[in-house]
C-alpha cells in the first residue's frame, strides 16, 4: 500500500511542476538604446545584424550592454545596396542618428533634372541636399520616389522653391527654369555699444536701448546717434543694402562733467534744438551735455518758436516744460522728403535735415515769398519758391528723383577731440567721426568746427570707388600776451632824462 501512495505522490509532483507557470526570463543585455535610421530616398528596407527591421525612416532598439558592433544593410529597388558597420552601442536612452544616401543603379533606369536660373550661379538644393550652382544637372532613378523638391537661392533675391511629383523617363530630362525675383529694398541695422544700455536713434526717428535692432530700414544712407549719460555722443553715417544687416559697434567715450536735459512741451511733438543741434521731438531726453549754460529752442508748426537758456549741472537732470504760444502773425513750413535725410536750405541758410517719418518744422517765418532748396546725395536737388502766410502751415513734400549714375567715392572723417561739425564744400554733413558717402570724384573742401578751438580746413582728392581718410587735430586759439606797465614807465623815464639833459646844456 505504501509503494502505491509513493507513486501517486510522485505523479502529483510531476503534474504540478509541468502545469505551474515558469518565472519570467529577464532579457539578456540590460537597458535599451536606439539607432534612428533615415535614408534618401525614403522607403528603403533596413536589415540590422541580418535581421529585417522594416522600411526607413525607422528607430531600431538595442541593448546597451549587449555585444558592441553591428551591421546595417539598406536595400531599395533601383538603387545599389548599402552596407556599413556601426561600432559600439548607444548609451541608455540615447538615440544615435544614421543617415544613408543611396546611389541609383547604373544603366537605362536613370533620368535627369536640368536646373537653370536667371540670374545664374545660384545655389541649388535637391531634396534637401546641396548639388551645386546653376546651371546644374542632377541624376535620379526613374523607379525611385516620384517626388522631388528643388530650392534655388542667391543673395539679393527671394529664395525659389518648387516640388515636382514625377520622375523623368529612362534617359530623359526634366528641365527646371527659375526666374529669381529681387528681394525687398530694405535691410536692417544692428547696434551694440560699450557700455550697453545706450539710446540709439536712427535718422532722428525711432530710438531703442542697445543692444538693439532696427528691422526694416530703407536702403541707402542713414545717420545713427548713440547717447548715454556720462559719455560723449556717438555719431555715424551708415549705408544699408537690400537684404543685409549693417552692424554698428559704438565705443562710447566717458565724460567727467556732464549732465542731462529733459524737454517737454504743450502741445508735444515740437522739434528740440540745444545749442543749435537737433535732438528729436518732445518729449525728449538730451544726455551728455557739458555742465554750464545752454540754449534750448523748440519749434512746432503753427506756434511761435520758444527759446530759453538752461543751466546744466554735472551728474544731474534739468527739466524744461513750456507751453507754446500760437503765432497768428507768422507762418510755418513743414518739410518732409522721400527718401529722408535731405539737407534743407531756406533763403540760402541751412536749416537741418528731413527726418524719417517726422516732418522738419521751420517756424516763426515772416509772411511772404521764400526760396527753399533740398539736397540729398545721389539725387537731383529740389528747389522751389513758396509763399508763407500768417497763421498758416505751408507743407513742402519732396519726392526725390535719382541723379544720373556717376562714379562716386567716400570721405572717412575723424577728429581729436570728436564731435566736430563737418562741412564738405560748405554743405553741413554731421558730426565727427563720420563717413560721407556718394561724394563725386574730384577735389573737395572739408571744413570742421568745434567750440573752443580754431576752425580746421583741408582739401581732399576723391577717387571713384575709394574712401579717403581725413583726420583733424584741433588746436586751441593762442592766449593773448598781457601788456605790462613796465614799457610805458620806461618811455616816461626816458622822456624825463631827455628834458634834464637839455636844461643842463642851456
Amino acid at each position: 500500500m505504501r509503494p502505491m501512495r509513493f507513486f501517486v505522490l510522485a505523479a502529483l509532483l510531476v503534474v504540478f511542476a509541468v502545469c505551474s507557470p515558469a518565472p519570467a526570463m529577464q532579457p539578456i543585455g540590460g537597458d535599451l538604446g536606439y539607432y534612428q535610421v533615415t535614408t534618401d530616398p525614403t522607403g528603403a528596407d533596413a536589415y540590422f545584424d541580418d535581421s529585417y527591421q522594416g522600411t526607413a525612416p525607422i528607430k531600431i532598439e538595442v541593448f546597451t550592454t549587449g555585444t558592441p558592433g553591428h551591421t546595417l544593410r539598406i536595400t531599395k529597388t533601383g538603387y545599389q545596396d548599402h552596407t556599413q558597420t556601426i561600432a559600439g552601442n548607444p548609451e541608455t536612452g540615447e538615440t544615435i542618428p544614421v543617415y544613408v544616401a543611396l546611389n541609383p543603379m547604373p544603366g537605362g533606369d536613370q533620368g535627369y533634372f536640368q536646373i537653370n536660373s536667371v540670374p545664374g550661379n545660384a545655389d541649388v538644393t535637391f531634396d534637401g541636399r546641396y548639388v551645386g550652382e546653376t546651371p546644374v544637372t542632377v541624376q535620379v532613378s526613374v523607379t525611385g520616389t516620384p517626388q522631388h523638391t528643388v530650392g534655388i537661392s542667391l543673395p539679393g533675391y527671394d529664395t525659389w522653391i518648387q516640388t515636382y511629383s514625377r520622375n523623368p523617363a529612362p534617359g530623359g530630362t526634366v528641365t527646371v527654369q527659375a526666374y529669381l525675383q529681387p528681394a525687398q529694398n530694405t535691410g536692417s541695422v544692428y547696434v551694440t555699444s560699450v557700455p550697453t544700455g545706450a539710446t540709439a536713434t536712427l535718422d532722428t526717428g525711432d530710438s531703442y536701448n542697445t543692444p538693439c535692432s532696427f528691422p526694416v530700414v530703407p536702403t541707402g544712407t542713414h545717420t545713427l546717434t548713440v547717447f548715454m549719460s556720462g559719455y560723449q555722443p556717438y555719431y555715424v553715417s551708415l549705408k544699408v543694402d537690400a537684404g543685409q544687416t549693417t552692424t554698428i559697434n559704438a565705443a562710447l567715450t566717458p565724460v567727467a562733467t556732464r549732465g542731462n536735459l529733459q524737454v517737454y512741451s504743450s502741445p508735444a511733438g515740437a522739434s528740440v534744438y540745444v545749442d543749435g543741434n537737433y535732438y528729436g521731438t518732445t518729449p525728449a531726453t538730451v544726455g551728455n551735455l557739458a555742465a554750464g549754460t545752454h540754449t534750448v529752442s523748440l519749434r512746432l508748426a503753427g506756434y511761435a518758436e520758444y527759446s530759453t537758456t538752461v543751466s546744466i549741472s554735472a551728474g544731474s537732470t534739468t527739466a524744461v516744460n513750456p507751453t507754446l504760444s500760437s503765432s497768428p502773425s507768422y507762418g510755418s513750413i513743414s518739410v518732409t522728403s522721400t527718401p529722408a535725410g535731405a539737407g534743407i536750405y531756406l533763403d540760402g541758410t541751412y536749416q537741418g535735415k528731413t527726418g524719417l517719418g517726422q516732418p522738419f518744422n521751420i517756424v516763426s517765418m515772416q509772411p511772404g515769398i521764400h526760396e527753399i532748396l533740398l539736397s540729398l546725395p545721389g539725387y537731383q536737388d529740389y528747389s522751389a519758391t513758396i509763399t508763407v502766410n500768417a497763421g498758416v502751415i505751408t507743407p513742402v513734400f519732396v519726392k526725390f528723383v535719382a541723379a544720373p549714375a556717376q562714379e562716386d567715392g567716400n570721405i572717412n572723417i575723424a577728429s581729436s577731440p570728436s564731435g566736430a561739425e563737418i562741412y564738405v564744400d560748405n554743405v553741413y554733413q554731421g558730426y565727427s567721426p563720420l563717413t560721407v558717402h556718394n561724394v563725386a570724384a574730384g577735389t573737395h573742401t572739408v571744413l570742421m568746427k568745434l567750440s573752443g578751438y580754431d576752425d580746421w580746413q583741408t582739401t581732399v582728392q576723391v577717387t571713384a570707388g575709394q574712401t579717403v581718410p581725413v583726420t583733424a587735430t584741433f588746436t586751441p586759439p593762442p592766449t593773448p600776451t598781457k601788456s605790462g606797465a613796465f614799457p610805458a614807465a620806461l618811455l616816461v623815464a626816458l622822456g624825463a632824462i631827455s628834458l634834464l639833459v637839455r636844461k643842463c646844456r642851456n
